[in-house]
């Protein structure tokens, strides 16, 4: 039943406004078109066909080629070892023989004896060829390839754990940006095919559970009022006898509220069902104990794709399958929106608590980076991807783009990384990565505020909400890397930014003519989906060409995104060091 939540309720494809989106089955023919060269054009086929990294592509041999049950397989490695093993289409099996065979390379060298930042670059150069005609596919990358072939993975119907395994990506959650929550009609159709159909009454009264609670859930603000929402609609739309909810905290659960059941009840189905209780459940798990009150599941509630607590619920008789998958995945609904909240809460606070940790673990890029390079790292902007990986805008200062892309190349804990600028000054590069202090830091609610690296030493600051306990968040980060250490915590009041404040300070920003564009664009449909106005129709309303349409246009968003993200002007701190 576990495969049954996992389709319904976590990996449907959806369509991406991204690159899997832009580069489709036209877009891959208009990129394939502007390759100049066999190899171009298989290094293109080998990212978007066959889901491999820069870094893999200059190992691909034809010695790694195998046949199985009349298919191709290819063993994908990481320099001399073999790390999984991916499917090849024939035709991508044909292209490489033949570029074998003009190149004159024998089976055991590497077909394409480039670097992998040289693969990067030829990608973009591709890419620049293409948006002569396709003006969409300027800036696609390597990774953007990557992406087109799980998305078409996905599409095609192949399961999402398959598309990791060949695609070398090592979770599920990676590929969040692909998937989406099913509707209704998904729902049903899904547990139809399982083989394990649910009855007419059951599954109307699981589709009536997920609106209900979907509902509720989105109306709760505080992480008090999601649990007692779930607890209430366990009980009052689903027809369960009680329910209560409890977190981990340490070795134990601390009792978070209870419906139709006394706390006292509670804790004595724990106590007596402790080893159930407090035996690691798995996520999509849920377990069943026989209670002098009749059967009690416990639901793994689901944190950043970690079992964080249980819901205890009790039924009158023995549970369905339909039952099960839908409470299964109330407990992941349950955890994103308490995770949610919890992030809605510290943006919204006026008063936080900052920490500042210096961490000299060379697992971690920055200050690996800094250390090996002798360079100067600084964080320009980042963004929580999926709760396991962190995407790192870095302004790098004393080392060559080459440098740092082979770098990261080597580094475990970075699981892509591209070029997007280049100055005299520095470089701007892109950062997709798994281990760093600072991700566990927005595991447990927190917001990076910046991130500078220097002699391989990285300086962390982040701020939490000032209620929050951070002795767990300081121990989790010093117990992951020991030679992390917290160096300051300060009290900050953040002042408030009223919406006609925003308003004046972005309209001071925008030109005349940006703003009315703008104007134009919001009120004509052209951010909507379908756009209700093309660009070339909005031009032709302004009086104005294309090219001076999309030039004011494209400066007004970045002054308004630019305006949301960045930090907004407040009055002199008066920090308190504790």
């Amino acid at each position: 039943m576990t495969a049954i939540l996992i389709s319904v309720f976590s990996y449907f494809p959806k369509r991406m406004d991204g690159a899997a989106d832009r580069i489709g089955e036209r877009g891959y023919e208009q990129l394939r078109r502007a390759a100049e060269t066999h190899r171009s054009d298989l290094v293109l086929r080998l990212g978007a066909e066959v889901g491999l990294r820069p870094a893999e592509m200059t190992a691909v041999r034809l010695a790694d080629i195998t046949e199985f049950e009349g298919h191709h397989l290819l063993a994908v490695r990481n320099g001399n070892e073999i790390v999984r093993e991916t499917y090849l289409p024939d035709s991508v099996e044909h292209d490489m023989r033949k570029c074998a065979n003009a190149s004159g390379k024998a089976d055991d060298e590497p077909l394409v004896s480039v670097s992998p930042r040289r693969l990067q670059m030829l990608v973009s150069e591709v890419a620049d060829r293409a948006a002569e005609t396709a003006p969409h596919l300027r800036g696609v990358s390597s990774r953007d390839l990557r992406w087109r072939f799980a998305a078409s993975l996905l599409n095609d119907g192949v399961p999402p754990d398959v598309v990791c395994t060949l695609g070398g990506w090592d979770r599920l959650d990676r590929l969040d940006p692909l998937l989406d929550e099913p509707d209704r009609e998904t729902i049903v159709a899904a547990v139809d095919e399982s083989g394990e159909r649910a009855a007419p009454s059951e599954s109307r009264r699981a589709l009536d559970w997920i609106t209900t609670v979907s509902e509720a859930l989105a109306a709760a603000a505080t992480g008090e009022a999601i649990a007692t929402a779930v607890c209430d609609h366990l009980t009052e739309t689903a027809g369960f006898e009680f329910a209560w909810l409890a977190e981990r905290t340490g070795d134990g659960l601390t009792l978070r509220t209870t419906t139709e059941i006394s706390e006292s009840a509670v804790e004595r189905q724990i106590h007596e069902h402790i080893e159930s209780v407090t035996a690691p459940l798995d996520v999509g798990e849920v377990r069943v104990v026989d209670d002098s009150a009749g059967p009690v599941a416990l639901v793994p509630l689901v944190r950043e794709n970690a079992v964080s607590g249980v819901i205890g619920v009790g039924s009158r008789e023995e549970l369905t399958d339909a039952e099960r998958a839908v409470l299964s995945a109330l407990g992941v609904q349950v955890g994103h929106a308490q995770v949610a909240a919890e992030r809605k809460r510290l943006l919204l606070a006026d008063t936080v608590t900052e920490l500042e940790f210096h961490c000299a673990d060379g697992r971690t890029f920055t200050a690996g980076v800094s250390g090996a390079l002798q360079c100067t790292v600084e964080l320009s902007g980042v963004v929580p991807v999926a709760g396991q990986s962190l995407l790192y805008y870095l302004m790098v200062e004393g080392a060559s783009a080459d440098a740092i892309l082979s770098y990261a190349d080597t580094d475990d804990g970075v699981t892509d990384a591209r070029l997007l600028e280049e100055h005299s000054d520095g470089v701007l590069l892109e950062v997709v990565v798994t281990d760093t202090p600072a991700l566990q830091l927005v595991e447990s609610g927190g917001r990076v505020r910046s991130v500078t690296a220097t002699d391989g030493v990285a300086t962390i600051a982040v701020e939490l909400p000032s209620e929050a306990d951070i002795r767990p968040t300081v121990n989790a980060v010093t117990d992951a890397y020991p030679e992390t250490s917290l160096a300051a915590k300060r009290e900050t009041e953040r002042p408030a930014e009223t919406e006609t404040g925003f308003r004046d300070r972005l309209t001071d920003t925008l030109s005349d003519r940006q703003e009315t564009v703008l104007q134009a664009a919001y009120h004509s449909g052209y951010f909507e989906w379908p756009r209700g106005s093309t660009a070339e129709e909005l031009a032709e309303s302004l009086d104005v060409s294309s090219p001076t349409l999309h030039n004011h246009l494209r400066k007004a968003q970045q002054k308004v995104l630019t305006a949301f993200f960045d930090d907004r002007p407040t009055e002199p701190r008066q920090p308190t060091d504790n």
